[in-house]
Parts: structure tokens; sequence; C-alpha cells
């Protein structure tokens, strides 16, 4: 790992013996405000150390490189015209959006003007196996459901299941929420959902009644950190047994932060463990405390890992090469965990693991 990355940054860093030359433009799209903000400034902030690595090493052929930042806002207008602001920058790619339900606003927008996304975190099932310009950093939301339903229904002993999910983020949470019901009710479980839209004025207390009084072994979370933390603290101030447990969309620093000890025992899933020792992670979490003091969290490696897929595809460019055909042939990239590859339809297979909220932070157990 240690050699392949020292041979990345040589090639990266390559200096032409020319003056200084226009710099290399790639945007970075998500969201910076409102309610599901820490998954965009976690984003953002991956992003931003990628960038810093490889200017220190001098670049792309020499050329430096210019992250252009926008924020979506998590609003279809907004998403859209932070795009095109992206598109009209000349930006060489795109890495984002951050969210599954974004990614179908700008996605029509990035295919007409011929520009590739690489999502850190979008993982709604109906995008993968598509021919379009959108690359993939993690698997869909089918092998986190699945492996959801399957340690739940034989390792927690759980059959009944309320699944509280956010329709503002539609496009995702009704994607998990369609995987976990078909493996959890194939094996013999039961799950009763239950919609809201994420928002200042959700009666949290109402929705948490209304879960309990359908007598669930569990509650299954498919919203973002806040609403997660939120949803746990009512949950708790009724019930301190019931289990607790949520899609990988609530598993950032923000949860433990708003949360407290109503999170202590909530399982999650993420596609890297924390406790890795992979040379390229703890350079990754190192530089990322230092700079922005609490821990990258499964969104700010995700990103990391999207712009080094970026920039060495770019930098690996020959010719009239595209920067999409680098990508689905000429893996694999580096990532600060694991490697990466894509196959033809720009999707990436990742493992996801189980973690579970203990003493304040994430620890993974399978």
């Amino acid at each position: 790992m240690l050699l392949r990355t020292a041979a990345l940054l040589l090639v990266l860093g390559f200096v032409s013996g020319c003056g200084p030359r226009e710099p290399v433009r790639v945007g970075f799209l998500g969201g910076l405000s409102g309610r599901v903000a820490d998954l965009g400034e976690a984003g953002r902030n991956g992003a931003q150390i990628a960038v810093e690595e490889v200017n220190r090493a001098g670049g792309i052929d020499g050329r430096q490189v210019e992250l252009i930042v926008r924020d979506d806002a998590q609003n279809p207008e907004k998403a859209a015209s932070a795009v095109n602001e992206l598109i009209g920058a000349r930006v060489e790619a795109i890495v984002g959006p951050m969210t599954s339900v974004v990614a179908e606003v700008v996605l029509p927008i990035a295919e007409k003007a011929n520009i590739v996304l690489v999502s850190p975190t979008v993982t709604a099932r109906h995008f993968f196996g598509r021919d379009d310009n959108l690359f993939l950093i993690m698997s869909s939301t089918k092998e986190e459901a699945e492996l959801s339903a399957d340690y739940h229904f034989a390792k927690s002993g759980v059959r009944r299941v309320v699944a509280i999910y956010d329709t503002k983020n539609r496009a995702y949470t009704e994607s998990w929420l369609r995987d976990f019901t078909a493996e959890f009710q194939g094996r013999g479980g039961e799950v009763v959902p239950i919609a809201f839209e994420s928002g200042a004025d959700v009666d949290i207390v109402a929705v948490v009644r209304g879960a309990l009084a359908r007598e669930p072994d569990a509650i299954l979370l498919i919203t973002g950190a806040l609403d997660a933390a939120r949803f746990a603290q009512r949950v708790r101030e009724v019930d301190t047994r019931i289990l607790l447990f949520a899609s990988q969309w609530a598993s950032t620093e923000r949860l433990i932060e708003l949360g407290g000890n109503a999170v202590e025992g909530m399982v999650l899933h993420s596609y890297f463990d924390p406790d890795s020792k992979a040379p390229g992670l703890l350079r990754l979490r190192q530089a990322y405390l230092q700079r922005f003091m609490r821990e990258p969290g499964f969104a700010g490696v995700a990103a990391y890992d999207a712009m080094h897929v970026v920039l060495e595809g770019l930098a690996r460019r020959q010719g009239k090469q595209s920067l999409r055909e680098v990508l689905q042939t000429g893996g694999p990239f580096t990532g600060a965990e694991d490697d990466l590859t894509f196959d033809r339809h720009g999707d990436s297979r990742r493992v996801p693991r189980i973690a579970v909220v203990r003493d304040g932070r994430f620890v993974t157990v399978r």
C-alpha cells in the first residue's frame, strides 16, 4: 500500500518544467446547509484533504488542483443551479452528490454536459447497472439492507420491526426499506413502515408514539443523523430496552454528538472499519482530526476516496481518452482503506459492516 501510494504521488506530482499553468478544476457537490449538512460537510472535508495531498506532491502534471465547492442544500432547484455553476466553471469532474434524491436531479444535467460524477455515498439501487456518467463508491442498499436483515433476524432475535423512514430522501430510504423488507419478511419476520418528512416542524413524539403502539421488537431508523438522534431520545424516554438500529445514512459523528446516551447500543452500518490499521486510513484520520477536530466518519472517508479516484484518473488519462473510460478500465484506484475498481456501469463493490455505538464511538462487530 505504501509503495503504491508513493508511486501514485510521483505520477500526480510530475512537473513538466513549464511555467505556471491553469489549474485542474474539480467540483464538489453536497448538502452544506439544512438538516443533513453533516453528510455534506464531512464529504467536502474529505475531498479537500485529498486535493491538498495531491497539491503538496506537485499537482497533476505540474498543475495545481483547484477545488470548487457548491451547496445543493438538499433542494432540487438549488441542486440544479449548483451543478450548472460547476459545469460553467469548466470542472473536469464532480465529486458528489451525497444523497440519492439529489442524484436524480443532477445526473441528467451532468449527462447532457458529459461531466463525470463520482458519488461517495449514493446507494439507491436503481442507480446501479446503468450506462451513465455516475460512478458509485459504495455498494447498493441491497447489500447493506440484506446484511442488516440477516444480522437482526439471526443474531438479535428480532421478529417484528417498525421502520421509520424519511420521505425527504425518498430515492434512498424507500430503496433501503424495500430491500430490508424483502429479506426480513422472506425469513419470516414482519416489517411495519411509518413514513415522515423531515423538517423542523415534525412531531417526533407522535411518530414515536405510533411506532411503539405497534409493539415492535425493534425500531429501524432510515433517516439522517439529526433525526435518528431525536427519535432515539424520544424512544428512550419511554422504553430503555427496545433495540434501535439504523441505516448507514445516520452513522455520522453527529449522531453521537446529538444523541448522547440515547444512541448507546444502537446498531448501524458502514463500509469502512474505523479501527482499521490500513496506512492510508490512519493518515487520513490523523489529517482529518488535526484539521477538523473530529473523526472523518464514513462520508469523509468515502469522499476522500472519491476525490482520489478522480485525481488519479485524470493523471492516468492519455491522449483523447475520456475520464469515464479511464475509470471504467484503468483501476484499481487507491482508497484510504482498500483499493477501488469499477465495472462497465461505474459501480463499485464494498463489503458492508455492522457497527454498534459503544462508549460514544462506532465499534465494528461484524
